[in-house]
């Protein structure tokens, strides 16, 4: 628990050190995303909080995975005493709070937006909570395939337009479904959170199985 608690301070230290430009950017995207829920006749329902799920925890997956294994630093933490599911649960735990934080934080100024100019087509109060389980949901899939691919792809950078694809790919079957049998609505945040749990199993199975000391061969 110790070097869980660690990895998860080195994680909000780092937050914090970041450039302003960092913290301008999940601004704007939180301000630009919360007024959404006054335009739900153009199809923007509690749908469109999944998207927001994949850019938000695809920011915080690239930074915390993707960019330590581009620098090397990865390697260098995980010979330095940590074990590996530390590593892995401690880093996925900081992104997953990161993310519904930002997530709560975005569809609290949304309701705030609704209140003042709402109408008959703005979110209800259902949908509001509807919409962050899914975006909740949404984040712990996102971050169990970015730790995953972070270890399997060649080029990590590509992540965020894998994870735009598997959510999409998720939601198009899920909406297929009916085609076949009635299936309820709120079957799709359990369907994700089950998906997010495959993913990390994958990853820690590859985190553990991952050889950072390649040998040489002369």
């Amino acid at each position: 628990m110790k070097k869980l608690n660690a990895i998860i301070g080195k994680e909000w230290a780092g937050f914090l050190g970041s450039e302003r430009g960092v913290f301008s950017v999940y601004g704007i995207l939180v301000l630009s995303w919360s007024f959404l829920p006054l335009y739900k006749g153009l199809g923007t329902g509690p749908i469109w909080w999944l998207f927001f799920s994949v850019v938000i925890s695809g920011n915080f997956t690239n930074t915390v995975f993707v960019s330590e294994r581009l620098s090397g630093s990865m390697e260098v933490l995980l010979t330095s005493g940590f074990s590996r599911d530390a590593v892995l649960w401690g880093k996925s735990i900081f992104v997953l709070a990161m993310s519904c934080a930002i997530g709560l934080l975005c569809i609290g100024i949304s309701r705030i937006w609704v209140s003042l100019w709402g109408n008959a087509s703005a979110d209800g109060s259902m949908d509001v909570l509807y919409g962050f389980g899914l975006y909740c949901a949404g984040t712990c899939l996102n971050v169990g395939c970015g730790a995953w691919m972070s270890v399997r792809l060649q080029s990590p950078r590509l992540i965020p337009f894998v994870g735009i694809l598997l959510m999409s790919l998720t939601i198009a079957g899920f909406a297929a479904l009916p085609l076949i049998a009635p299936v309820p609505q709120w079957l799709l945040g359990p369907a994700l959170l089950c998906l997010a749990m495959v993913f990390l199993m994958l990853a820690r199975n590859d985190f553990n199985g991952e050889r950072i000391i390649q040998p040489i061969h002369l």
